[in-house]
Order: C-alpha cells, then sequence, then structure tokens
C-alpha cells in the first residue's frame, strides 16, 4: 500500500473525526482489507463526500490477486464513502464506529457477490443492495412467468400490484433493521432516502386549509431525516433530498419558495452544521428559474435578511457576511410588488423620457446589452410581438445598458425595435432602481406601475396581462 498522502492532510478538516457522534463515541483506526477476484494489478480509490462535494482521499494497489488494503492510524469522520475502480465503476462503504473490516467481491458482480467481515454498517448496507437485486429479479421472473403462462392478464393493474407486494417486502426488511440497529449510521442513512408516507396523509386531509396544509406537507418531506446525526452530512442523501426539495418538490412561486426556506431552516434553528450548509448552498449556489411566477431576488433577500446577519451566520467571515448583505441590498431594489421607481433617460433623438409619462395601462421594461447573445435572439421576437401586445395595452420600454450611441442606434435599427427606446449610458442612472443582474431582462409593470412580473420571456407578457385583468396578482 502507498503511504498516505499529502491530501489527506489537506482534508482533514473534513474527513477527520471531529463531529459530536465522533467524540462520544471510540472509532476503530481505518484498516480496509479487500479482495476483488477478477481485478489485479491496479489501483483502487478511496472517495469521501462532504455535503455536497466528493473528494478523493486516498489509493491503495490491488496485487496480482485482487487483494489491496487500506490502514491508517487514525479514524476518518463516519459517512459515506466510495472505492472506485475506474471512472464509471465503484461501490459503497458506510464508515461508522468499525472501520477495521474485510471485504471479498468478485469483479464481475461487485454488489451481488460482496461479502462483509467485521462491520455491522457495511453487513446491513450491501444485505439490503443484494435485497433489491433479489426482488428485481424475482419480479422480472413472476412477470415473465405470467407471459408465458396466460394465466393471468399482464396489465398495468397487476404489474402495480406485483411492485408493491416487492416493495412492502424491502419495507419490512428494512424496518426490522432499523429496530435492530437503530443507533448505525446505516439506519439514519436509509431512513432519510425513504419516502415519507405521513406526507400523502396531509395532502389528502380535506380538514385542513389550503395555507396549513401547504407547511405541513412541506415540513413533513423531511421527516425521515435525523438533523441530530451529522453523519449524513457525509453522505449524500441530504444534497440529494435538499435539491430535490428546492427544484422538484418546491412550485416554481416566490411565495412558496420563499416558505419552504423558512420551514427548512425552522427545523435545523438547533443543529449549527445543518443550518450552515442549508443557508450557505441557498445563498451561494442555488439558481431559482426566471419564470413569471418566481423572483430569485425576493428569495435571496429574504434568505440573508433573516437567516445570514452577523449573529446568525457565526460560521462566517466578516467579508462574506457584508458581500451577502451588499449582494442583498442590491437586489432588494426592484422585486416583485413593489412599485417600480421612476426613471428619465435619453431617446435616439435627445429627448429626455419619463417612465412615468408613458400612458398605456401595462408597461414592459426590456433590460439589454447590445452585444448579449440573448439580448440579439429576443430584440426581435419582442419587436415581432410588438403590435398585437400594443393592442392588448402594453407599452415596451427598452432600455439599452452601458451602450455606445452608435451601437445602440443600430441594435434598434436592426431589430426594428418601433416601441419606446432609452439608454442608461453610465449604467447607473437607472441599474440603481433596478436589480439587473442578467440580460436580458423583461419586467412587466400594471397600471398602478407595480412590478408583477421579472425575469420573463416575450410569451410570458401576455399570459400575465391577462392574469392581472382576471385579479391574480391581487
Amino acid at each position: 500500500m502507498k503511504s498516505l498522502p499529502i491530501i489527506i492532510v489537506i482534508l482533514a478538516s473534513s474527513f477527520l473525526v471531529n463531529n459530536q457522534f465522533a467524540r462520544n463515541v471510540q472509532l476503530e483506526n481505518v484498516e480496509i482489507n479487500l479482495h476483488i477476484d477478477g481485478l489485479s494489478s491496479q489501483w483502487i480509490y478511496l472517495q469521501g463526500i462532504h455535503k455536497n462535494v466528493k473528494s478523493k482521499l486516498d489509493s491503495a494497489w490491488l496485487n496480482a490477486e485482487g487483494k489491496g488494503l487500506f490502514k491508517y492510524e487514525m479514524s476518518l469522520d463516519p459517512g459515506y464513502y466510495d472505492l472506485a475502480i475506474s471512472d464509471d465503476v465503484s461501490f459503497p462503504i458506510l464508515l461508522g464506529q468499525d472501520q477495521a473490516f474485510s471485504l471479498k467481491a468478485n469483479a464481475g458482480q461487485l454488489i451481488k457477490t460482496m461479502e462483509v467481515q467485521g462491520s455491522i454498517e457495511n453487513d446491513l448496507l450491501y444485505k439490503s443492495m443484494q435485497l433489491d437485486i433479489d426482488l428485481q429479479d424475482r419480479f422480472q421472473a413472476e412477470i415473465q412467468t405470467i407471459q408465458q403462462t396466460g394465466a393471468q392478464q399482464l396489465d398495468q393493474a397487476l404489474i402495480n400490484q406485483l411492485r408493491e407486494k416487492y416493495f412492502a417486502e424491502k419495507v419490512d426488511f428494512l424496518n426490522n433493521l432499523f429496530q435492530e440497529y437503530p443507533n448505525t449510521l446505516f439506519a439514519s442513512y436509509e431512513k432519510a432516502r425513504q419516502e415519507p408516507q405521513g406526507m400523502y396523509a396531509i395532502m389528502g386531509d380535506q380538514s385542513l386549509d389550503p395555507a396549513t396544509k401547504q407547511e405541513q406537507v412541506l415540513s413533513a418531506f423531511w421527516d425521515q431525516v435525523d438533523f441530530s446525526d451529522e453523519r449524513l452530512l457525509r453522505t449524500p442523501v441530504i444534497f440529494d433530498k435538499l435539491w430535490q426539495y428546492f427544484n422538484q418538490f418546491v412550485p416554481d412561486q416566490t411565495n412558496i419558495k420563499i416558505q419552504a426556506v423558512d420551514v427548512l431552516m425552522k427545523k435545523v434553528a438547533e443543529h449549527p452544521a445543518y443550518y450552515a450548509f442549508f443557508a450557505t448552498w441557498l445563498a451561494d449556489d442555488y439558481l431559482p428559474p426566471f419564470t413569471g411566477q418566481m423572483d430569485p431576488d425576493a428569495l435571496y433577500t429574504h434568505l440573508v435578511n433573516n437567516y445570514l446577519a452577523e449573529e446568525q451566520a457565526v460560521w462566517a467571515d466578516s467579508m462574506k457576511i457584508y458581500a451577502w448583505k451588499l449582494r442583498a441590498e442590491s437586489r432588494s431594489v426592484s422585486l416583485a410588488g413593489m412599485k417600480a421607481a421612476n426613471f428619465e433617460a435619453q431617446t435616439p433623438d435627445g429627448r429626455m423620457q419619463a417612465l412615468y409619462d408613458v400612458k398605456s395601462p401595462y408597461i414592459a421594461l426590456f433590460f439589454y446589452h447590445y452585444d448579449c447573445d440573448h439580448c440579439i435572439e429576443t430584440a426581435p421576437k419582442l419587436a415581432q410581438q410588438y403590435p398585437a401586445l400594443k393592442g392588448q395595452g402594453l407599452e415596451v420600454v427598452a432600455v439599452a445598458m452601458d451602450t455606445p450611441e452608435e451601437e445602440w442606434k443600430n441594435f434598434i435599427r436592426s431589430n426594428e425595435m418601433n416601441f419606446i427606446n432609452v439608454t442608461d449610458q453610465d449604467n447607473q442612472a437607472i441599474y440603481e432602481h433596478y436589480s439587473v443582474w442578467a440580460t436580458p431582462e423583461i419586467m412587466l409593470l400594471d397600471p398602478d406601475r407595480t412590478i408583477i412580473g421579472k425575469h420573463l420571456a416575450v410569451e410570458d407578457i401576455s399570459v400575465l396581462m391577462q392574469a392581472d385583468r382576471m385579479g391574480v396578482f391581487k
């Protein structure tokens, strides 16, 4: 085996034992014996995961007999690790209290043939994975038998019935293990992966008012996760659920996204490691969709103002906190639901045009740069739809951001932009009143000059005007 490489030292803050669980439990030093029949004379790599970051920690040499060893005079943080044979072939291990164990398998069927000695965590993990394979094989065999004998009609209802039967067997298997080994990482990890059944009961409860039901459903999504167990932050399950929660489960509507943040942050208020991870990820990495019903700026400012102030973000340095605050302040000037700020800007013939002098019931503000690829695509679409939109009570005010005068006028002519055109020559006169951090940006103002839509596509404009006339935004 190779000597312990420098990368282990560099990553010590993430992967050496330092959490509350590790301080309360005596962990074994790492000694992982491998025997992979069918592999010989090649490296195998140990990879760890912390939150949503995967790192290659070390490598071991598999000899001519397929045997190798990872051995350190220390423990690693309890969590989920991968042993990678190649870029596309790997198998998981769980490091809990028992970190000295042996794994033996056949290279052609790693999971199905895996034998574990000395590790309850990995024995449970592979029994569960092997049962999955067995259940799938039995399901397929039963389907094939029905098809061959013709004893029953193989319709979707029967297929679903068979799936439920095998699913129930897996649930019973896991519940028995959870009861027998309640404090294992395996139990905590597998529970977190399960779909919360109580969520559907809440959805079907007709006695709940819509607002209460929505909050309870959002909360139930996390019912299976034990936030007191920081070991889960070193498994894929927490980030996978976080991504699913905000990108698939929660509708792309500003008020519901904000409520989803509040529900989640309330759940982890007493769990600093999770609080820091969730708040930081939402502020720095999460990209809400740019749709007519979603205002990412409103979500961001709510997050920073409520969860990332200095007294709350104790893990962050002052510069990071200042950056969050500054960004939130710049984004808070033109949130959906706010009154749009009036401004005056120069037209191509040198006049000054005031926004509030536009008399049409609705105004679409189109912010663009002359050399922005998506702006070049959007401008002719908007110009083509303009006559129809004007007939529906809309005026377009196109604002060229930081654009030289000649390029600005050429852009107007080449795209036949026959609506109101103005320029923000120094990129400041209008920008200080409107948060435009990516172009093109289309905002829709109602007759009261309230912002009712942001980050719109051209085809969204007519839909939102109709929705406003129906009172959707009131």
